[in-house]
C-alpha cells in the first residue's frame, strides 16, 4: 500500500501544473485582446493557415510528414487558445465586430 492508494496526496498541486495554468491564462488573454482588432485577427488567422490546420496533405516523405504534424500541433493549439478566448467564430469567419 502506497501514499497514492490513500489519498494522501490528492490535495496537492504540484508547483509545474500551477505555472502551465498561469502562462495558459495569460496566453488567452492576449488571444483576447488580439481578438478585439480586426488585424489581430488576422494575424491569428494567418498564423494557422500558415501551420497548415485548414489543409489534408499525404506527402511521401516521412520528414515532411513529421514537420506537417509539429506545425499543425502549434496551430490546432492557437485553434484552442482562441476558442477558450471566445474569439474562434470571429476569427475564422472574417467577421467584423461593431465599434471597431
Amino acid at each position: 500500500m502506497s501514499a497514492s492508494d490513500i489519498g494522501y496526496f490528492d490535495d496537492y498541486e504540484s508547483p509545474d501544473i500551477k505555472q502551465d495554468e498561469n502562462q495558459r491564462s495569460m496566453l488567452v488573454n492576449a488571444i483576447q485582446l488580439m481578438g478585439k482588432e480586426y488585424v489581430g485577427r488576422e494575424f491569428l488567422r494567418w498564423l494557422m493557415e500558415k501551420t497548415k490546420v485548414f489543409e489534408q496533405e499525404f506527402p511521401k516523405d516521412l520528414t515532411l510528414v513529421a514537420w506537417n504534424a509539429g506545425l499543425r500541433t502549434v496551430g490546432l493549439e492557437i485553434l484552442s487558445l482562441c476558442s477558450e478566448a471566445n474569439v474562434l467564430q470571429h476569427v475564422l469567419t472574417k467577421e467584423v465586430i461593431e465599434n471597431e
